[in-house]
């Protein structure tokens, strides 16, 4: 079978994201995730009860048992999968694994070596299994301090190399804290990186503050559908990109004096993603001209000496 190429001028449609949302414990995460599109929520915490009227569609986890054989059956009608929290989940694998794979356990508790590669493979696993499904993936946790030197990092509160496995996953981070506003204390969600926290925006949504559920109970979907055109744009861009520099060589082609090449330089600007191919082609059209435009003091002036001759 030939290889389905996408070109850097085609659109490559972003349908699913991984979203990592991480708080401190009561600040509203359950809440939050409950208001994504058509959610059903992993509740290895057992602390579904707490979003309240809020709670939508559960399936609670006491064992890895309960979730290791999931198909893309099991979550028809759903479009996200909201795992609460990661950490708990972690905690269910471990001891799935402590139990049936002496391997894996340094003691009776415990985790080796082994063990902790095979519960990073089993986390990440798991994880692109749902999103092979056509889901988003929504993924909660506590925050917990790091401190390096005198400065506090907020990370979220995960075991091992599995807290790496889903910074690598996720297309989106988000900081969830309580920040004082003119009203009072608000609640931030902060996805722009930061010295203080970890935070990944590949979305552009920055930090923002959150509206009351009530006030809109689609919020976390709203802002997954915001991350996902703004990505896919990213692509509609490249392409718009492509034919700017395409047009930009039809006119450098068609130069013929040196009004024509200073118009050329101005249109030359330094954000554009093919500046570096744009100038490329202004400099080839500049020699094409060389023996009747120079370059004096900054513009292309037509050589008045090649007229004479």
């Amino acid at each position: 079978m030939a290889l389905r190429i996408v070109t850097a001028a085609e659109p490559m449609r972003v349908d699913n994201l991984i979203v990592f949302i991480y708080g401190d414990p009561g600040i509203g995460k359950t809440s939050l995730a409950f208001s994504a599109k058509n959610p059903i929520l992993f509740d290895f915490d057992r602390g579904a009860h707490r979003a309240g009227k809020f709670r939508k569609d559960t399936v609670p986890v006491g064992s890895w048992s309960d979730v290791a054989a999931i198909n893309a059956e099991d979550l028809e009608g759903y479009d996200s999968i909201i795992i609460d929290t990661a950490g708990r989940m972690l905690d269910v694998i471990i001891a799935d694994l402590v139990k049936d794979q002496k391997n894996c356990r340094k003691n009776s508790k415990e985790l080796s070596i082994q063990g902790y590669g095979a519960l990073n493979k089993r986390f990440s696993s798991w994880l692109n299994l749902i999103r092979s499904f056509g889901k988003d993936v929504i993924l909660l946790a506590h925050a917990a301090e790091d401190k390096k030197g005198d400065e506090l990092i907020i990370r979220p509160d995960m075991v091992g190399g599995s807290k790496k496995e889903a910074y690598k996953v996720a297309d989106m981070m988000g900081y969830m804290t309580t920040v004082q506003g003119e009203q009072g204390a608000e609640v931030s969600l902060n996805f722009s990186p930061s010295t203080s926290h970890h935070a990944k925006d590949s979305g552009a949504i920055g930090n923002m503050i959150l509206p009351g559920l009530d006030k809109n109970p689609a919020a976390l979907a709203d802002i997954i559908q915001q991350a996902k055109d703004h990505i896919n744009s990213l692509s509609e861009f490249q392409a718009a990109a492509l034919q700017e520099l395409e047009n930009y060589r039809n006119a450098c082609m068609a130069a013929e004096h040196a009004d024509d090449l200073n118009d050329l330089r101005e249109q030359l600007k330094p954000e554009h993603l093919y500046l570096k191919e744009m100038r490329q082609a202004l400099d080839l059209a500049f020699k094409g001209l060389s023996h009747k435009v120079i370059f004096v003091e900054g513009e292309f002036v037509d050589d008045v000496h090649d007229e004479v001759a």
